[in-house]
């Protein structure tokens, strides 16, 4: 009685750290003791354990004194030397595999490794770890074919066939390395997982005191335990200050306890059982093995089937209208869990699309192209001609077969539509001052690439040529020319514009500018004064100084004749005639003196002489003339 009351007072010290449920006031009195496991016979009735393992019925031992490996199937009624040792680290037991540290050499299947190193078996046996001292990665085997499967940078855990880790705060994520199925568990901003600590359904999480349900749909547990703790299968166990086994039921909301022992004072000297079962063996303080059975856990929870369909996280499609006859679609969806709906995780996708030919048409109907569906990526690229309007839409489905509604559209239309014309400038039509500029701006949904630009000229007296084609005109980066007119030659322009898919716009309108012909291109009659003046574009004038004086000149080609002349008070008026027939009548007369262009009605196109004749006593001062081969 005294032991026991001794024992009590320790434990109840113990709790004050131990396991409490978040919001649960811890119970006064400690957890209920069950007393020593069940002893299993030893190979003979002297021999002392060292080590312990338990996986199922098979029961593996390390001598205590030359740390050979024994093993039983039988409840220790026969033994069997298993033909090595573990000496410089504790052997691993996990599912049908075997982890032994014999010298120098670390074994398990076909694999070894130096002892030296960081060997980790997963729970279930089924994965290893190797890392070299102070690596920044381990490198994950399969046990069985012996292959390297990953590599991960610590801390992981390793269960069954999936590699488990913190991947970024509040996010533990699972990766299956046989099926590649990745799931993910929210989890507290500061949780870790490391080492043999997730099994079943269970991760026991560092740094947050967490223990959360992989599986779903149990709420996390708030639960804090010794480094050197074991998790097994639905619970952990961890030793006492009083060298007792402490058993947490994970399966249990309220994280019930017993106690069990008591265990000898040693590292390796309890371990849970590596099959899964309810079962944990540890060596007694006179070193010999036994096995508890743990029947008063409680039944493991039953997950709730996975009823919720992905969700679309994001989608792509680029630039809705692109450059290039190449279109490329990317989405990510996320597998939602919560208590009541364990994530299964994202198993497949698919796509389908819409076209339209162009802008005017009508999108055709939905194409489930065979190769996209049931994918495993999450990008997918095609081709559409120039024009074509491509519209694409995603749906997800997870493992347990919940599919999602297809996603709205996303679309990229590859550019089928020419640049269109902005500006188009060249000054003046009767261009009085040089250098003359023809300036042109296009637009375009990717990008104007390049211009062509034509001209033709006339010179005096002659009409329009045939356009001509500057090579370096042509495909060129122009974006305006500049030229100094000669003297009553008419010189027109046309521009068009090209995308950087070679979408072609239309020539533009014609521009042209004409400079005029000096008055002393002209030939007087009657009485004329040749004069000079700061306001003629030429720096000279002629005045007609009296009623019928005239200016001629034979061989004049155009549609239209644009006077230039000093205007200004006491002027007086011509008329204008072509090939002998009257084109009209300009007033010099204004309040202020300046020159002007004065554009005369357009007539056919007509070639023959011009005749400026003065119908007033009043002078009438001449700057030049110009022949407009077309309008404008």
């Amino acid at each position: 009685m005294v032991r026991f009351r001794v024992k009590v007072a320790a434990i109840a010290c113990a709790l004050v750290l131990a396991p409490v449920v978040a919001g649960q006031v811890m119970a006064a009195d400690p957890p209920e003791h069950l007393g020593a496991g069940a002893l299993v016979p030893g190979r003979t009735a002297t021999a002392q354990i060292d080590q312990v393992g338990l996986s199922g019925a098979r029961l593996v031992t390390t001598d205590k004194t030359d740390h050979t490996l024994w093993e039983t199937s039988n409840n220790g009624a026969t033994w069997t030397a298993t033909g090595g040792s573990s000496e410089t680290k504790p052997f691993q037991l996990e599912g049908s595999s075997l982890l032994t540290f014999e010298g120098a050499t670390a074994t398990v299947g076909g694999l070894t490794f130096p002892a030296a190193d960081e060997v980790v078996l997963g729970k279930g046996g089924k994965l290893v770890s190797h890392r070299t001292p102070n690596a920044a990665s381990a490198a994950v085997y399969d046990v069985a074919t012996k292959s390297k499967l990953a590599d991960y940078a610590p801390p992981f855990a390793m269960a069954d066939t999936t590699v488990w880790k913190v991947t970024e705060p509040g996010q533990l994520t699972g990766k299956d390395l046989t099926t590649g199925t990745v799931k993910t568990v929210l989890v507290a901003g500061s949780c870790t997982v490391g080492p043999d600590r997730v099994n079943g359904r269970w991760a026991l999480l560092s740094g947050c005191n967490q223990v959360v349900d992989v599986n779903g749909p149990q709420a996390p547990r708030n639960l804090s335990v010794a480094a050197a703790s074991q998790l097994g299968n639905g619970f952990t166990v961890q030793t006492t200050a009083e060298q007792d086994l402490l058993v947490t039921d994970l399966n249990d909301p309220e994280l019930g306890q017993r106690l069990y022992g008591p265990v000898r004072e040693a590292a390796a000297s309890f371990r849970a059982d590596g099959s899964g079962l309810a079962k944990i063996v540890y060596a007694d303080p006179d070193s010999k093995p036994r096995v508890i059975t743990l029947d008063w856990l409680t039944a493991d929870p039953q997950p709730r089937p996975d009823t919720v369909a992905p969700v679309l996280a994001s989608a792509s499609a680029g630039e809705r209208i692109r450059d290039n006859t190449s279109l490329s679609f990317e989405w990510a969806f996320t597998d939602p869990q919560d208590p009541n709906s364990p994530a299964t995780g994202v198993a497949t996708y698919d796509l389908r699309i819409q076209q339209r030919p162009n802008r005017t048409s009508p999108y055709g109907a939905w194409n489930q192209v065979p190769a996209w569906q049931g994918l495993k990526t999450t990008a997918a690229s095609t081709t559409a001609p120039i024009g074509t309007d491509t519209c694409w839409q995603v749906r997800a489905r997870d493992y347990a077969g919940n599919e999602s509604a297809w996603s709205t559209s996303y679309c990229s239309e590859v550019d089928g539509t020419a640049p269109s014309l902005v500006t188009l400038r060249i000054g003046d039509r009767v261009a009085v001052t040089a250098p003359v500029t023809f300036r042109w701006a296009y637009s375009d949904d990717t990008g104007v690439a390049s211009y062509d630009v034509v001209y033709k000229v006339a010179a005096p007296g002659v009409a329009l040529g045939k356009w001509i084609y500057p090579p370096a005109w042509q495909n060129a980066q122009l974006t305006s020319i500049t030229w100094t007119p000669r003297l009553g030659w008419d010189e027109c322009f046309l521009v068009r514009s090209r995308d950087h898919l070679g979408n072609l716009s239309a020539w533009s309108p014609q521009i042209c500018a004409v400079a005029p012909q000096d008055d002393r291109a002209l030939t007087s009659a009657g009485s004329v004064t040749r004069s000079t003046s700061t306001l003629a574009f030429q720096g000279t004038t002629s005045v007609l100084n009296a009623n019928g004086a005239y200016l001629t000149k034979t061989g004049e080609a155009g549609a239209r004749i644009a006077l230039v002349a000093i205007h200004g008070p006491g002027q007086g008026r011509v008329d204008i005639y072509h090939a002998n027939i009257k084109v009209g009548t300009v007033s010099l007369a204004a309040t202020t003196t300046s020159r002007k262009v004065t554009y005369l009605p357009i007539t056919p196109f007509r070639t023959g002489a011009v005749k400026i004749v003065s119908t007033s006593t009043a002078p009438a001062i001449v700057d030049g003339i110009a022949f407009l081969r077309v309008n404008p």
